[in-house]
């Protein structure tokens, strides 16, 4: 990342109060780029970083079109949706009038500034409705209609879009994941709080974990140098067992955290048959195309595991004090 070319420019951070979010904004506006978070509720941010606070809803498209015109960003970093698989299962209209609409108001609100670069957030949980998948939900169906959307409108109208499709983003801050469910619930038994064992799904859940500040700095450099229409993958590179993870945290703690699995299966390697996979070069059934991150733009992973882990450990135990 060419951090004199971001220094003084201006980018909008949608779902600026996120778990995403909050990294991306205080990490971008330390950069030294002029930073505006387009909120539903506003967000405590350092207070030694300049960042500017919008109250707008995505599926308000008019008060989105005036800020957006108003600030004339040179870069979008496009965060906001609904990210919970369970909730799209209880609210599936909700899921898609957030993942997908919102994303056409965010870019029809950018379509007048055709210089701006626009990278939106995808998932790897995304899939095709006509897929043939064991796992689909409406959270993967709005989460596909919003990639369409993206490679719609810049095919349509020439515009600066690109995509990210992250891995699992754990690390300090309020999120929602495994990896903070389980920070949290350990913080809990250090204070004698717990009242049953952490459920577990299975030890055999294999996920790649990326620290959310490696993933932040990822999407800067795809904001500078993406291509048009590309969808770009943000990895560590290694997956890790559920049973790995619940040691990692286990080992860090300062009492005994009592778990049970769901699944009794005794743990196997991945179906990749290796740890330490590359699964850059691996397409998505349906979807587009999924491109590793060029080693030339020199972005690699700064955070181990075990740091990400000792520094969600860290924010919870803090809420503590």
């Amino acid at each position: 990342m060419d951090e004199a070319q971001m220094k003084d420019a201006s980018i909008v951070v949608t779902g600026a109060s996120g778990f995403t979010g909050l990294h991306a904004c205080q990490t971008l506006a330390a950069l030294g780029m002029k930073v505006t978070a387009f909120v539903r509720r506003r967000a405590s941010f350092d207070q030694a970083l300049a960042i500017n606070q919008i109250e707008v809803d995505l599926l308000k498209p008019k008060a989105l079109h005036h800020f957006m015109q108003q600030v004339s960003p040179q870069y979008v970093l496009h965060l906001a949706g609904m990210n919970a698989v369970q909730q799209s299962w209880r609210a599936p209209a909700d899921a898609m009038h957030i993942n997908m609409l919102g994303t056409v108001h965010v870019l029809e609100a950018v379509r007048e500034l055709p210089d701006t670069r626009v990278l939106v957030i995808t998932s790897k949980l995304k899939s095709a409705p006509t897929a043939s998948s064991s796992n689909l939900h409406p959270y993967a169906i709005s989460k596909w209609f919003q990639e369409q959307a993206a490679l719609a409108w810049s095919q349509l109208y020439q515009m600066n879009i690109m995509m990210a499709e992250p891995s699992n983003l754990i690390g300090p801050g309020p999120s929602t994941g495994i990896c903070a469910l389980l920070g949290n619930y350990t913080a809990r038994c250090e204070h004698g709080e717990h009242d049953q064992p952490f459920t577990f799904s299975s030890r055999a859940d294999w996920r790649d974990y990326l620290d959310v500040r490696d993933a932040v700095a990822a999407y800067a450099h795809i904001l500078q140098r993406g291509a048009r229409g590309r969808s770009y993958q943000v990895e560590s590179g290694q997956v890790r067992s559920l049973q790995e993870v619940s040691e990692a945290f286990q080992k860090m703690a300062t009492t005994s955290i009592p778990y049970q699995w769901k699944d009794t299966t005794p743990l196997a390697e991945p179906l990749s048959a290796s740890k330490d996979v590359d699964s850059s070069s691996k397409l998505n059934k349906d979807q587009q195309e999924v491109l590793p991150l060029p080693e030339s733009w020199g972005w690699k992973p700064k955070y181990s595991f075990t740091e990400s882990v000792a520094d969600i450990l860290k924010y919870y135990r803090q809420l503590r004090r």
